[in-house]
């Protein structure tokens, strides 16, 4: 009798002796054993998905559409997982949007979406901003930011700053890494331009000289470099005749007075 191989060539595919991964024959048995149990041979499975015979092999599903691995854990009453390596984490992971609907507001997931919102803006977000682009009330977001100051976890990676007057951002917890690790890995020893430790003496004979007499002594090389320090951080607006300083920093030294209440009484015009 002469075979279907001699009679009609060879079947598509790889030939030879396939070469598994590690770890792929063990499953690749338990595959047949599903097939067996089904009453069903390679082919037929095959024939029903739409793929070819050889496609259903654990070395070939990854190339398969997704539809069809669908189809196939269906069929054997297999998890998704079992036919993809590495895909379990993948699989057990809940979707957000079901997470979110099953638990009631907290503030600590409120406190969690605050960071990450304020972490995609293009810049600082005042309170009102931020209440308009995540549609919560006032209520809501005060306790969301209360729970951020209070627990500067609450971030993971990422910790709430308040930009003065009335701004919020957020930036990179500096009690994560060393300052080494810090240094190496932004390759500078000044952090972010965007969060300040606590101004040195020389900056601050800089700012009070910038607030008084529009500049510095020039022949003082520490004023000059203590300058373009805070320049760079935004702190100093540089100009041609003299230098002053922006509004969010005289307001945080207290050198811009704090606006004055609105009053409810009317003011009665003068007849």
């Amino acid at each position: 009798m002469i075979s279907n191989d001699a009679a009609f060539g060879p079947r598509p595919g790889r030939q030879g002796p396939r070469r598994h991964k590690y770890g792929t024959t063990p499953r690749n048995h338990v595959l047949k054993r599903r097939l067996l149990a089904a009453g069903m041979t390679a082919w037929q499975l095959a024939d029903l998905l739409g793929v070819h015979e050889h496609q259903i092999d654990l070395e070939e599903l990854p190339d398969l559409p997704v539809r069809v691995l669908l189809e196939l854990a269906r069929r054997l009453d297999m998890n998704p997982a079992d036919l993809m390596a590495g895909a379990d984490d993948l699989f057990e992971r809940p979707r957000q949007r079901e997470v979110l609907d099953r638990r009631p507001p907290g503030a600590a997931r409120d406190a969690l979406t605050l960071i990450t919102a304020l972490a995609h803006a293009d810049g600082p977000l005042t309170a009102d901003g931020l209440a308009l682009a995540l549609t919560w009330n006032s209520f809501r977001l005060a306790a969301a930011l209360d729970h951020a100051r209070t627990h500067p976890d609450a971030g993971g990676a990422l910790a709430l700053r308040h930009v003065p007057p009335d701004g919020y951002t957020a930036t990179p917890r500096l009690d994560v890494l060393r300052p080494d690790q810090a240094d190496a890995v932004t390759g500078r020893k000044k952090p972010h331009a965007s969060v300040r430790g606590p101004i040195q003496p020389a900056e601050a004979e800089v700012l009070l000289r910038v607030w008084v007499d529009g500049g510095i002594d020039t022949g003082d090389a520490a004023q000059r470099q203590a300058l373009e320090d805070l320049a760079a951080a935004d702190m100093v607006t540089r100009g041609d005749l003299i230098d002053v300083l922006p509004d969010h920093v005289a307001y945080s030294l207290r050198m811009l007075s704090e606006p004055s209440p609105p009053t409810d009484t009317p003011q009665v015009a003068d007849h």
